[in-house]
């Protein structure tokens, strides 16, 4: 199983899992509040998303002018192992690897889920599964399956897919139960296909689901309730 993402074919995926966090959530959103709109919901971007979305774009960026920092703080799992460097199961998902181009890349896709999440989940559970989301993509391409590298894919994917793991356990409409089939067999079809981030996916959904089962955000609990005892109705 591989973490590279070097296929371009699989980014197609990847982004497909994002879109779907992008549209359920404004989704979610519009629904709590008579007058939410897709404009206030994506500007101006809660101060949490833009901290996390700035330390993630100074960190990936950095390597760009420090090149010696990549290779400080970049995903190896025999150093890891060998030698305690732990500190890169965590600053693997900061920086990249890949250039430029996809640097500008996992930052957008950054940007939109760091919203999203924030908006739906509160800041500090967000940026509690963000944290998570990470050091568990960096255990799993540290000791399972091995792999060097960088990159901050695997945080947002499962970041961003929390939400499909969120839905269900809040009772959400029909329209976003949907949204979280879709991202399950997107996720499914990555493992598939040999690519670790699907493994990031679906992670992303069991950690949604446990946190939503134990700290629902406080909007989505009530909502919840108002429809078990029919006053709404999805």
């Amino acid at each position: 199983m591989s973490s590279s993402g070097e296929d371009p074919l699989l980014w197609v995926l990847y982004v497909a899992v994002v879109a779907i966090a992008a549209v359920s959530a404004s989704r979610s959103h519009a629904g709590s509040s008579a007058h939410a709109t897709t404009r206030s919901f994506w500007w101006p971007p809660p101060v949490a998303a833009t901290i996390l979305w700035s330390v993630v774009a100074v960190a990936s960026l950095a390597p760009l002018v420090f090149p010696g920092l990549l290779d400080a703080f970049r995903r190896q799992p025999v150093r890891t192992r060998d030698s305690g460097e732990w500190w890169r199961v965590l600053t693997a998902g900061l920086i990249e690897d890949g250039g430029v181009l996809l640097t500008v890349v996992n930052l957008l896709l950054l940007a939109v889920v760091a919203i999203a999440i924030v908006r739906v989940w509160g800041w500090y559970r967000a940026l509690g599964l963000f944290l998570v989301g990470q050091v568990l993509w960096g255990l799993f391409t540290t000791f399972v399956f091995p792999s060097d590298g960088a990159g901050t894919t695997g945080a947002t994917l499962a970041a961003a897919a929390t939400l499909a793991g969120l839905w269900p356990v809040v009772g959400a409409t029909r329209s976003l139960l949907v949204a979280s089939a879709a991202t399950f067999l997107l996720g499914v079809v990555l493992v598939i296909a040999g690519d670790a981030h699907g493994v990031a996916v679906l992670v992303g959904m069991l950690l949604g689901a446990v946190l939503a089962t134990v700290l629902p955000p406080a909007h989505l609990a009530r909502t919840s309730i108002s429809a078990a005892r029919g006053g709404i109705h999805t």
